[in-house]
């Protein structure tokens, strides 16, 4: 009687096991079929971008749009738009938070290959200061100071490479900022097929009754820059109704030689900036809501 009883535990157990072991080998192909579906779709959704950002012949690329603050004020009065070149992480790191403490927000032009690389933003930090209020523009895929003297084809692939990359990491990409400010007929004519605006680095003001967005002017601000310089600029603006664009690139870095020192601001010198232009009671915009005022 006990045998008996044993051998039909040991049945019992074993038709378990079969059953366990039917149900295991039974999963696998089902695991394999949605590991292999996610793959596909995986493909798919990717297949629209190489990792270079260039567009398959077949692909349908959305653009990622910003929804900006109307601008609260008329057009008859001054504004101020700080806009920053390059991307470097010393504009997040420094000149972000300073901004943040007024209220203000900017602009900030970024070459997409220099993205992640040492001294420069992350894309994460990027996402961070659009949902901040910063707009995002287009500076360009490589950078390359030489591209006033490229064919229209290769400035078109320039254009559609970096608005495609950024549009990828759910960024904006209205707004041409050309690399070194440098210039030319095709760089114009194929910024208005692509960009709703372009920007070198032609000094002077921008008269809001007859902006020209694909001709903006701007005020650069160097090494060689002094306080009393930017005040001039700020209260140009403000007895004229001017639209003014300061332009920085880093602020507050420890310089190694007297190039990166050039278009260095010191972080004391770019906080009495801010604060100059807080006390004016200047309105501060990104382009975009100028941009989108005038449409309306």
């Amino acid at each position: 009687m006990k045998n008996m009883k044993k051998k039909k535990t040991r049945n019992t157990v074993n038709r378990q096991d079969n059953k366990h072991s039917f149900l295991f080998w039974l999963a696998i192909p089902v695991l394999l079929f949605w590991v292999s579906l996610g793959y596909v779709i995986g493909l798919f959704r990717e297949s629209r971008l190489n990792p270079e950002g260039n567009a398959t012949a077949t692909s349908v690329v959305l653009s990622h749009f910003q929804e900006y603050e109307s601008v609260p004020e008329n057009l008859d009065k001054p504004v101020i738009t700080f806009w920053f070149d390059d991307a470097w992480l010393s504009q997040y790191m420094n000149a972000y938070p300073i901004l943040k403490t007024q209220g203000f927000s900017a602009a900030v032009g970024v070459p997409t290959s220099a993205v992640e690389a040492p001294n420069y933003v992350n894309w994460s930090q990027l996402r961070i200061l659009q949902e901040n209020g910063w707009e995002i523009t287009n500076h360009s895929v490589s950078h390359n100071c030489e591209m006033d003297s490229w064919n229209e084809e290769a400035v078109l692939n320039e254009y559609q490479k970096s608005k495609l990359i950024l549009w990828k990491n759910k960024l904006a990409s209205d707004i041409f900022v050309s690399p070194c400010g440098v210039d030319s007929e095709i760089m114009r004519s194929a910024a208005k097929k692509m960009f709703l605006g372009y920007r070198t680095v032609d000094p002077g003001y921008n008269e809001l009754s007859g902006v020209d967005f694909y001709d903006l002017k701007v005020q650069n601000v160097t090494n060689q820059t002094k306080f009393s310089d930017v005040k001039q600029w700020v209260d140009e603006t403000k007895d004229n109704n001017y639209w003014l664009i300061i332009v920085f690139h880093k602020v507050g870095e420890i310089s190694k030689t007297l190039n990166d020192d050039e278009f260095n601001v010191t972080i004391d010198n770019f906080k009495d900036i801010v604060s100059y232009v807080k006390e004016q009671e200047i309105q501060v915009v990104i382009p975009s809501q100028i941009l989108q005022a005038k449409i309306q």
